[in-house]
């Protein structure tokens, strides 16, 4: 099978994922919220905003690293073991931080018990498990991650709902929620094992070694990555945690439920430029046929993001209250706006792919650098006075600064800035190349 074939069907894989995965948490998301109310929906939001604020901690920037060194011929079990004890390191450092950060600050932690966050931090630390997903990665063979994670979101929905039926406490919902990553980590191993055994030889200990030498150069090549990690997570995550803050539990279950239904989308592009980046690799040395791959992936990106963000604005208004309920109806403006951020967001992978092929690791840091200011002045300025609504203009700004308007600013970027404007025209192009 050649390269654009595998990469096609790895990409069906994942897009028949989300499009379960979209069925299954839009009606999960519609049961709790309605169940839990915008209060205490808000809460376990917060949580679950935080532990995604520790996940820079454990990936340390390795992700993209992981797939490029074993597509370049890097033994496998070299590069996982070294970037798992990595990560272990990572998650360790992280939680450590949080838990004295959480001990010293806690009487002004007011929306949530702050044990619940102790928690979230140690539970973080497992994730360094899913260094396994980057080799799926590298091997195009994305199918078997597909069935873990339908199978541990299938699994934990049937719970949320039997909580429900049961009217269950908010705890047992955050146990829910942290068990699942667990249990995913534990069968992304299990899988590895089973993938190795059938198509090459059987895994056993004695086949990994932690290489420091090995380990410490893949720490250097991803520091920028570090630092761009902890960068984007405050971007997308900050909003949340700002809003839970400063105006409470309410309003960030309101937001919660617009930034879930604008973010459910942000998979597509994770999917295309995953399935295609070892590609893309491969074409690097044929300029020409490079660019011209960049330009027709980023210009699908956009025309998807567009498609999808006009028909949620038109629709937003109708759905929101009525598939959550009057009480979170004006989550539907906030949706309007935050949707059209998925632009920016869907060309961001496909560009943050690109800097890693180009060595312009720095660049990927300055941007999220930038976006992560601009994202929390603004929301300093605009949540106090607009709520959620200016959380939404915020993110759209910020996302923006990051993904677009600051690649005119640097001669190196400026190519992909030109693709990203040439990406709007692409219907337009497309059609004169079909007259002519």
């Amino acid at each position: 099978m050649n390269s654009t074939k595998k990469a096609l069907r790895n990409t069906a894989w994942l897009f028949s994922e989300k499009i379960i995965t979209l069925a299954i948490t839009f009606l999960i998301n519609i049961f709790l919220a309605r169940y839990l109310a915008p209060e205490q929906f808000g809460q376990y939001n917060f949580i679950v905003s935080f532990l995604a604020l520790l996940a820079p901690f454990t990936s340390l920037g390795l992700n993209a690293l992981v797939t490029r060194e074993i597509v370049n011929g890097r033994s496998q079990y070299e590069v996982l073991c070294s970037s798992f004890l990595l990560r272990v390191i990572g998650g360790v450092v992280g939680a450590t931080i949080a838990v004295i950060g959480i001990l010293i600050w806690q009487s002004s932690i007011e929306l949530v018990d702050p044990k619940w966050l102790i928690v979230a931090a140690v539970i973080n630390i497992s994730s360094a498990l899913y260094v396994i997903e980057f080799y799926f990665q590298a091997e195009v063979a994305s199918k078997y991650l597909v069935f873990i994670r339908v199978a541990t979101l299938t699994i934990s929905s049937v719970a949320k709902l039997v909580g429900i039926l049961f009217k269950a406490e908010l705890s047992f919902f955050i146990w829910v929620f942290f068990i699942e990553l667990v249990i995913r980590g534990v069968l992304y191993v299990s899988s590895y094992i089973y993938y190795n055994k059938r198509f090459s030889e059987a895994v056993t200990l004695k086949h990994f070694s932690w290489n420091k030498p090995y380990a410490l150069s893949l720490l250097d090549q991803s520091k920028w990555l570090v630092l761009s990690g902890f960068m984007s997570v405050v971007y997308l995550k900050i909003d949340q945690l700002m809003i839970g803050q400063m105006i409470g539990a309410t309003e960030l279950g309101i937001y919660s439920v617009a930034a879930r239904l604008s973010e459910v989308w942000y998979f597509f592009p994770l999917a295309l430029t995953t399935s295609f980046f070892p590609k893309l690799l491969k074409a690097r040395d044929d300029k020409e046929r490079y660019n011209f791959q960049l330009e027709q992936l980023c210009g699908v990106l956009l025309w998807m993001a567009i498609v999808i963000a006009i028909a949620v604005s038109l629709l937003g208004g109708w759905l929101v209250p009525l598939a959550f309920g009057e009480p979170y109806a004006p989550a539907a403006p906030i949706l309007t706006i935050h949707i059209w951020a998925g632009c920016f967001i869907f060309m961001r992978a496909l560009l943050s792919k690109w800097l890693i092929a180009e060595g312009l690791l720095k660049f990927s840091l300055f941007t999220h650098g930038i976006a992560a200011i601009v994202n929390v002045v603004l929301n300093y300025f605009l949540i106090p006075k607009f709520g959620g609504e200016g959380a939404a203009i915020a993110t759209l700004i910020s996302y923006a600064s990051a993904s677009y308007f600051v690649l005119w600013f640097h001669p190196k970027t400026q190519i992909m800035a030109l693709i990203m404007t040439k990406s709007v025209f692409m219907p337009a192009t497309y059609c004169i190349r079909k007259f002519k």
